[in-house]
């Protein structure tokens, strides 16, 4: 298991990124991943539709009183989503109608997502508002860095393209553009993901 309990600023920071990645560590809010991301644009729309939601609802839900009774919390993080959910739609229907259109279902999801939820009950309570607030931004890179990283592998198998350009690939994986093929693809990039951290740390302690 990967682990790396440091609180200090680069540990934070190394765990957001690395240690415990959303995405490839984590496996956290990977249904719009491999449904949407099979190419660089579709996954840029996706990461900055995330980062909008997530970063506003977790800033503001870590304002929600501690003493308050668990329900209720998860039901105020949710309002408060539902709240900054309507100006980052009005904002990305503005700056990119398709994209917004394209993510359907998925982005009013991300205002329950298991991501924001886990990060107010398990991590945000345990921080200074210092800390606190640069988890929220290494977290969210970390997630948006894997998105990226998973479509432009997706694209160049699948379409032979990368930011709709052809590069020429001998061959095509088709399957990998439906979510089935996207899901084994993620799983096998988190798989090569957490094996490279496990011998950087097993090297480490040598």
């Amino acid at each position: 298991m990967i682990v790396a309990n440091d609180n200090s600023c680069k540990g934070i920071v190394k765990n957001a990124l690395l240690y415990k990645n959303p995405i490839f560590v984590s496996g956290m809010v990977i249904a719009p991943v491999v449904v949407m991301a099979n190419n660089f644009f579709d996954a840029v729309t996706l990461v900055i539709a995330f980062s909008l939601i997530t970063f506003f609802t977790l800033l503001m839900s870590s304002f929600v009183p501690k003493n308050i009774v668990y329900t209720v919390r998860i039901i105020l993080y949710t309002i408060i989503g539902a709240l900054v959910y309507v100006p980052s739609v009005i904002f990305l229907k503005y700056l990119m109608p398709e994209g917004v259109e394209a993510l359907g279902i998925f982005f009013p999801l991300f205002i329950t997502s298991s991501f924001i939820i886990s990060r107010s009950e398990t991590i945000f309570f345990l921080e200074t508002k210092g800390k606190m607030f640069l988890d929220i931004i290494f977290c969210i890179i970390g997630y948006d860095a894997a998105v990226l990283l998973f479509a432009a592998i997706r694209e160049i198998l699948a379409f032979g393209t990368i930011c709709g350009n052809i590069i020429g690939m001998p061959v095509e994986i088709a399957a990998l553009q439906n979510p089935f093929g996207g899901f084994i693809l993620l799983g096998l990039i988190a798989a090569v993901f957490r094996s490279i951290l496990l011998f950087i740390k097993r090297v480490r302690q040598k």
